[in-house]
């Protein structure tokens, strides 16, 4: 036993090295990386078309779109989009000839391959007019249908950590095969995950098309989602969980026999089940896809083997009150319990490294304090899962000693077994740490159903870095005085270093005959660089310039109200 664990322990650590030294960027949420044309610019004439470029694959399929609109709110577009070349991470869109000046803007939403929707703006302008610049959102859709999603999630990580416990029942305890609190409970985390997986799927549509969960059972909707990775993924995993309620149906039988090619194909459709589980969520995006998907999925087969092990004891081994069966299954759960612990950190660890991704998304990202609220709760497992370790081992040792003791006679031959009336009166166990233990276990196990909770939630939240580059991207702005009560605000879309627009609005009764603008780095020692400005609108003047550094810019701006009057002032504005 000893040798195969280290032996385990050993090929986690390799599987963990592997990922760490073949790591790429992590990618879960698609992100946009490019456009033709490009946000925020101005044209001298109407463009043919409207390309977004992403750094993953996307899908359109009939949630999907790319639609380009005139400053008026009329389509422009001559059609629908399409994956020009077949190259699923680019979305074009044709647009109508004799186009105009004017603001033009390119709405789409797209579902990246772990099956969130991305939806955003790009805007441009032909000829005179205000310069604006778009928006992306990675989270997008109805509150009620995201809301509704998360609980959906949560039931199947719920009825796959129930099901773990059949490990328990099919090799080390047989007796649960006909116990009813033991039946009772697999049905019933057989029924969690088949219900959690149908809701996943009839919802994906209604929640890739920002529609509410009235719309679940839309025809065209699940036809998209079926066509999908996604859908197929929880295709595979209702058959597989069918192909299971067959077995148990005869597994969990009165008069059942333990037999070892029943737990062989229950283990085998168990894998399978979690493959699905990896496959549809982050780790199937995140390179190297593989070796994610095997971390992630012993990931969750230690979380299903240690907590459905826990409602197992909780539920039905420990109110039965059978010193036999404590002093058999409670050892194995012990070795059990220990190494999905140590799977559990290894590969948590790893999971968290590749998806918070920065030390600065940690603690200012959703993601981030998701992650830590689980390594907190985690803590708190080991924590009580120690105390009950601890219980058996000093309140139950005498018990678990006639284990021992029976093992060795049994091992000697049937000549040296004692009597079975006097061995069965010595082995009666202390009821009181009974109970003890079965309230350890029943805390450490709600407290697992909390992590749960906090998981379903963690895996439709964008990546820390992610989310931080959205954070990063949120316009930035300053204000600086002009003196007699004036002042001038500007902003920077986006704020983060590289090309940049400025926008300049003085305050009510400032009209300008002249203004001029240059943006200056002294720490990287970078400009003056001039920042050429248009009139936008009344009070308003905006511009694109290239900011090449990160960092606090001082932006010098010089403002001509008459032949006279001109005042200087200046603003910094820190870009990450």
């Amino acid at each position: 036993m000893t040798r195969r664990l280290f032996g385990g322990l050993a090929l986690l650590g390799a599987l963990l090295g592997t990922g760490l030294l073949l790591a790429g960027p992590a990618s879960a949420h698609a992100t946009v990386v490019a456009s033709d044309p490009g946000d925020g610019t101005r044209l001298k004439s109407a463009p043919k078309s409207v390309t977004i470029t992403f750094d993953e694959s996307v899908g359109l399929g009939n949630v999907g779109y790319l639609h380009v609109t005139d400053q008026s709110g009329r389509r422009v577009d001559a059609g629908a989009a399409f994956h020009p070349g077949g190259n699923g991470s680019k979305v074009t869109d044709t647009l109508t000839s004799g186009l105009g000046d004017g603001t033009y803007t390119a709405s789409f939403r797209v579902v990246s391959a772990d099956s969130h929707p991305l939806a955003g703006t790009i805007r441009f302008v032909v000829g005179n007019g205000a310069l604006a610049r778009g928006s992306v959102s990675s989270v997008t859709g109805n509150h009620a249908t995201s809301q509704t999603f998360d609980y959906a999630r949560w039931l199947s990580y719920a009825g796959l950590a129930v099901l773990g416990g059949l490990w328990l029942i099919l090799t080390v305890w047989p007796a649960g095969r006909d116990d009813r609190r033991a039946g009772r409970l697999v049905w019933t985390g057989w029924g969690l995950a088949t219900l959690g997986a149908a809701l996943e799927l009839l919802l994906q549509g209604p929640y890739s098309s920002g529609a509410g969960p009235g719309q679940l059972l839309t025809p065209s909707l699940i036809d998209d989602t079926l066509h999908s990775n996604y859908g197929q993924l929880h295709c595979i995993r209702l058959v597989l969980l069918g192909a299971l309620a067959v077995l148990l149906a005869r597994a969990l039988q009165a008069d059942a026999r333990a037999s070892r090619a029943e737990a062989a194909v229950a283990g085998a459709l168990g894998v399978g089940i979690v493959w699905t589980f990896s496959g549809a969520g982050h780790s199937g995006t995140t390179s190297p896809a593989w070796l994610s998907v095997v971390l992630d999925m012993s990931h969750l087969t230690a979380m299903a083997t240690w907590l459905g092990g826990l409602l197992v004891l909780v539920a039905a081994v420990l109110p039965r009150r059978e010193p036999a069966e404590l002093r058999a299954v409670l050892p194995v759960f012990s070795t059990a319990a220990f190494v999905s612990m140590v799977v559990l950190a290894g590969s948590g660890t790893y999971a968290a490294w590749r998806g918070i991704g920065t030390v600065h998304a940690i603690f200012t990202t959703t993601y981030g304090l998701l992650v830590v609220g689980k390594i907190v709760l985690f803590l708190g497992l080991i924590t009580l899962g120690n105390w009950s370790r601890l219980l058996v081992r000093n309140r139950m040792r005498p018990t678990l000693a006639y284990a021992i003791t029976d093992a060795t006679l049994a091992a000697a031959g049937p000549e040296s077994d004692p009597d079975d009336d006097e061995t069965d009166d010595e082995t009666d166990d202390d009821p009181a740490a009974t109970e003890r233990l079965r309230r350890s276990v029943l805390v450490e196990t709600a407290v697992a159903l909390l992590v749960l909770a906090l998981t379903a939630v963690l895996v439709a939240q964008p990546r820390g870095k992610e989310a931080l580059a959205a954070q990063y991207r949120e316009p930035v702005s300053a204000t600086a005085p002009l003196g007699s009560g004036r002042s001038v605000t500007i902003t920077s879309d986006p704020g983060t270093h590289g090309t940049v627009n400025l926008t300049l609005e003085l305050s009510p009764g400032t009209e300008p005959t002249k203004i001029t603008a240059t943006a200056t780095q002294a720490a990287a020692q970078v400009g003056p660089i001039p920042v050429r400005l248009t009139r936008a609108g009344k009070g308003v003047y905006d511009g694109s310039v290239s900011l090449p550094v990160a960092g606090s810019w001082e932006i010098d701006l010089v403002v001509t109200t008459s032949q006279f009057d001109a005042t200087s002032t200046d603003a910094i504005l820190r870009l990450h």
